[in-house]
Parts: C-alpha cells; sequence; structure tokens
C-alpha cells in the first residue's frame, strides 16, 4: 500500500497546554494520522513544563515539532524560523493546513515559498479589529489561502470581512465523543472542591475577559438568592483570579467560587458531568476578541450538561435554543441569573435538555469532522496523493 499524502498542521496552539484551537488541531490531526495521512504539526506549546510536553508528544500517533517562543530569548522569531524550515524538510508536506492567526500568516509565507496549497482555519479570535498590519497580513493570507473554513456561520461573516477567500466552508466544531460522556466518577473532585451536595455551574476556559465569568459573578447574588446550595467551578488558566476574587468579595458571593487552574485532561470530563448547568457568557473584547464557536459547549453536552451562552458570537451555533441550551445578552448579569435560575428550578426540564444535547452532539463528533476536513484537504493534493476518504465509523 502506498504512503498517504503528507500534512503539516500549523497551529498557534497545543496540547498539553490549554485552548480551542489547540484542541481543535489535535483532533485533527488524531483523526487525520488515523486516516492515513503522514501528518507533522508545527505549533508553540505553551503553560505546560517541558518534561509534560515531552511525554505528550512521544505518545501521539503523529510528529510534533514544538516551536520557539519569546522566553527562548531576543532572537526567538529566527529560531522559530528556524525550526520552521525543518519542519517543511522533516515533513515534505503535501499540503498546509493552518490554525489560529499566527500560523495563518505562517502558511501564507512557507506556501508560496515551498509552491505548496495551504487551507487556512478561521475560529474567530484571528479577526481582531487590532492595528493596521496584522489586518493587512490576515486579509492577504485568507485571499492566498486555497481555501478558508470557518467554524461556524458567525465566524464565516468574520472571515468575510476581513478578506477574500477563494473559497469558503463551514466546518463546524465538535467534541470527542470518547472522552466525554455521563457517567464519569466524580467522587475526586467533589471531595477535592467540597461540591458535594452542592448544586454547580461551571465554566471551562481560561479565567480571563473574554469567558466573561465577571458576569457571572455578578449573577450569583440573585442566583444564591433563590438557589443558596449553588456554586460556580472556574476551570482554566486562571488569569484573572485575584480581580474577580475580589469582585466576588465585595458582592458577599465569594465562599460560592471554586478556582480549579489548569486541569488534567483526564478529570476534565468528570467536571463536565458534576455540573448542573455549563455557563459560557463570552464577550467581544475591547481589542475585538471574539468566540467563534465553543467546543467546550460541545464537550459539556455530551456529558449531557445544558448551557447557558452569550449571543452575539459564534456559541448560539453550539446549542438549539431552548432544547440543548439557553442564550442570554451578553454583559447582562440580570438576564444570566434569569436563565440559571430557570434551569435549576425545574432540575427534570433541565435533566430533559441535558439529554437532548448529549444526543445531538453525539451525531457530530470529531470523528465526522475530521471526515469533512479529508474530504477538503484532499481536493488541493498534487496529482498522485489522494487516498482513500476517511471512515468516520458511522
Amino acid at each position: 500500500m502506498s504512503a498517504g499524502p503528507r500534512l503539516l498542521l500549523l497551529s498557534s496552539e497545543f496540547p498539553p497546554g490549554p485552548g480551542g484551537i489547540g484542541m481543535h488541531a489535535y483532533q485533527l490531526a488524531r483523526h487525520l494520522a488515523a486516516g492515513g495521512w503522514l501528518v507533522t504539526v508545527a505549533t508553540p506549546q505553551a503553560y505546560v513544563a517541558a518534561a509534560a510536553r515531552a511525554d505528550f508528544n512521544r505518545r501521539q500517533p503523529f510528529a510534533v515539532i514544538t516551536l520557539p517562543e519569546r522566553d527562548a530569548g531576543p532572537l526567538w522569531p529566527v529560531a522559530r524560523l528556524r525550526a520552521l524550515a525543518g519542519a517543511m524538510g522533516a515533513a515534505r508536506p503535501d499540503i498546509l493546513l493552518a490554525s489560529g492567526r499566527r500560523a495563518l500568516w505562517t502558511a501564507a509565507l512557507l506556501g508560496p515559498l515551498y509552491r505548496r496549497p495551504y487551507v487556512a482555519v478561521g475560529h474567530g479570535s484571528e479577526f481582531h479589529s487590532g492595528s493596521a498590519l496584522p489586518r493587512v497580513l490576515t486579509g492577504r493570507s485568507i485571499a492566498a489561502a486555497a481555501a478558508v473554513v470557518a467554524v461556524s456561520e458567525y465566524t464565516a461573516g468574520l472571515v468575510r470581512a476581513a478578506g477574500r477567500p477563494r473559497e469558503l466552508v463551514v466546518i463546524p466544531n465538535a467534541a470527542d465523543g470518547e472522552r466525554f460522556r455521563p457517567g464519569q466518577d466524580t467522587a475526586a473532585p467533589r471531595r477535592e472542591l467540597a461540591l458535594d451536595g452542592r448544586r454547580v455551574l461551571l465554566t471551562v476556559g481560561r479565567v480571563g475577559a473574554r469567558k466573561a465569568q465577571d458576569v457571572v459573578i455578578r449573577a450569583l447574588p440573585r442566583v444564591l438568592a433563590v438557589h443558596p446550595d449553588v456554586v460556580y467551578v472556574m476551570a482554566g488558566l486562571p488569569e484573572k483570579r485575584a480581580e474577580f476574587t475580589a469582585l466576588a468579595e465585595s458582592l458577599g458571593v465569594a465562599a460560592a467560587l471554586r478556582f480549579t487552574g489548569l486541569v488534567e485532561d483526564a478529570l476534565l470530563p468528570a467536571l463536565y458531568d458534576l455540573a448542573d448547568v455549563f455557563v459560557l457568557v463570552s464577550r467581544r473584547t475591547a481589542a475585538g476578541d471574539v468566540e467563534g464557536y465553543g467546543i467546550v459547549v460541545q464537550e459539556a453536552a455530551l456529558c449531557g450538561t445544558p448551557a447557558v451562552v452569550s449571543r452575539g458570537c459564534g456559541l448560539t451555533e453550539a446549542i438549539r435554543e431552548g432544547e440543548t441550551g439557553v442564550s442570554v445578552p451578553p454583559d447582562d448579569p440580570a438576564a444570566t441569573a434569569a436563565a440559571i435560575i430557570s434551569l435549576l428550578d425545574d432540575a427534570a426540564a433541565g435533566g430533559d435538555m441535558g439529554a437532548r444535547a448529549r444526543e445531538l452532539a453525539t451525531r457530530a463528533t470529531w470523528a465526522e469532522r475530521a471526515a469533512d476536513y479529508d474530504d477538503l484537504l484532499r481536493r488541493f493534493l498534487p496529482q498522485g496523493t489522494g487516498h482513500r476518504p476517511l471512515a468516520t465509523g458511522h
């Protein structure tokens, strides 16, 4: 059997560090490699120790080349360019796939230089208003790509506003149906976070401006007035922990907060499973950063947990309104509180909503999405490097 086509996947982040873009890239790499692609990933891998990173990379069915970052010293851009040249030499790719803004810019440099086509993935966070130079670089990179994938219809609108893609395809995000499911052993996190006998609200993601955990904290006084047993768990890099703790103290709700920090992969499904309501009411930041879809909403859905999400971004495409979740205006603590209370007031209805969320999420996991990427990428392969379409198992 002839070897499969060669793919160099460029990503702006990658596990074992945090981030939805990184998880998206990892799942594509994993499924495409299983489907016969010869995959090499070139990416930064931030927020993890070198030993953990090396152990993770060693266990993958594809090659990972870790790109130097700013902490490598003042000449880190030169070191990164050398690493990228090495990646091109080692991978000898037939095609590039770029995920994340800097990865997109990199592909726009490497593609023409090595005469290789590239496909870009738009998540939403790449399209900050920002300064003129990033906007120009992003626009030109979009226009030069063989195709651009948007992870939601909302993100597709951002892509069109940022550039003129030759071809624009919407392939929604998904989640890992193998990892995320009901029936997890939740005893350890319940004990460690003192959650026994408590109703749990959960947000997964960097604790900061865009994920808007502060809106949920401002909603807590209303929620606790009706459901005093509620605890709000924030899982993710605790960037604004001090600021959000001070906010909670000023509102008298600090005792209801739990910050977990970064959560080990093995423990994350249990957090989703023990939660009564998943809450992600992201906002568009002052810099223009915005939520393009919300993989974590799908992960929660696979565990049977209904969601409260914000409107005006891609999050609404991760739920079915009133069927698997509820949407609220961004930066609206009163509406957020009302949505949370409505789900907690009627446990049976919330359970039905969670069951429906799981039912729909299991129909579109990463296996199906990777097959869509496989179909797209094969169209741009040089003649003679094609292979059998990726099987989805359905």
